[in-house]
C-alpha cells in the first residue's frame, strides 16, 4: 500500500499538503536565490531516497537554488540542486520527487470503490422503472430514436434524458449523502444499500424526477453523461 502520509523535516504531509509546500517554496523566492536552512532541510530529506540525487549529495554539501528552465519552449520556475565543487545546477522535478514519496498503486481506493458499489446498487433499485418503460415497446415492429425519429435497427438503449449520475448527485445533495461513505453491501456483482429507508428514498426520488428516452447504441455512447436540454421528442 503506498504512503498516504510522509514525514519530512519533522512535519507530516499528505500528497496535497506536500505539493502545496513545494509550490510555496518555489513561489516564495526570486530566481537565483539560495534556499533558507529550513527549506534546504525540506528539500534534502525529500530527495535523499532518490538515487541520482543521493549520489550527488554523497560527494559533499549541496545547496538548493531557485532557477528557471525551459521545457518545450515554456519557461518554468523550480528548484535545482547545486553540486559541491563545480557549482553545476541539477534540476529537481517536483513530480519526480512526489512520485518517489507517494508511489502510484493498483490497489483500489476504498472511497472510490464504495462510490462504484453504491452506484451499482442505485441502478439495481430503479431497474423495475426502466423495465416498465421498456415494456412499452414490447411487440413493436419499429422503434424510433427519441432524438432523431429514425428507426433503430438492432438493440435499442433506454437512456435517461437528464443523466442518471446527475440525478444521483442531486438526490445526495438534497439528503446530505456522500457516495463515498453510503453504507453498501456487495456479494459478487450484486450490491445493495444497507439502509432500506435510503433505498426507498432513492426509488421515489427517481420515479418522480427521471425521464427516459430510447436511443440507438451510437447515440447513447456519444451522449454519455451530458445533458442538452429536453429538446424535441419524436413519437415512438
Amino acid at each position: 500500500m503506498p504512503a498516504r502520509y510522509v514525514t519530512v523535516a519533522g512535519q507530516q504531509y499528505n500528497k496535497r499538503q506536500y505539493g502545496e509546500r513545494w509550490s510555496g517554496i518555489v513561489s516564495g523566492y526570486e530566481t537565483g536565490v539560495t534556499l533558507s536552512p529550513g527549506d534546504t532541510a525540506f528539500l534534502t530529506e525529500s530527495v535523499t531516497g532518490i538515487t541520482r540525487f543521493a549520489k550527488i549529495m554523497a560527494r559533499g554539501r549541496v545547496t538548493f537554488r531557485i532557477v528557471q528552465k525551459t521545457f518545450n519552449g515554456r519557461r518554468v520556475k523550480g528548484v535545482a540542486m547545486v553540486t559541491p565543487g563545480s557549482g553545476h545546477e541539477v534540476w529537481i522535478g517536483k513530480q519526480v520527487v512526489m512520485k518517489a514519496l507517494f508511489p502510484p498503486t493498483n490497489a483500489p481506493d476504498p472511497a472510490k470503490e464504495n462510490r462504484r458499489q453504491v452506484l451499482r446498487a442505485l441502478r439495481d433499485i430503479i431497474e423495475p422503472q426502466i423495465r416498465q418503460y421498456r415494456n412499452q415497446f414490447s411487440g413493436k415492429s419499429v422503434i424510433k430514436s427519441s432524438l432523431t425519429g429514425k428507426p433503430i435497427f438492432g438493440a435499442y438503449h433506454v437512456d435517461h434524458v437528464y443523466p442518471f449520475i446527475r440525478l444521483v448527485e442531486e438526490w445526495c445533495r438534497e439528503n446530505g449523502y456522500d457516495l463515498e461513505t453510503i453504507p453498501v453491501q456487495c456479494r459478487g456483482m450484486d450490491c445493495r444499500l444497507q439502509s432500506t429507508d435510503m433505498a426507498e428514498s432513492w426509488f421515489d426520488y427517481h420515479a418522480f424526477h427521471a425521464e427516459f428516452q430510447v436511443l440507438d447504441a451510437s447515440e447513447n455512447t456519444s451522449k454519455g453523461a451530458r445533458y442538452f436540454g429536453r429538446g424535441k421528442q419524436f413519437p415512438e
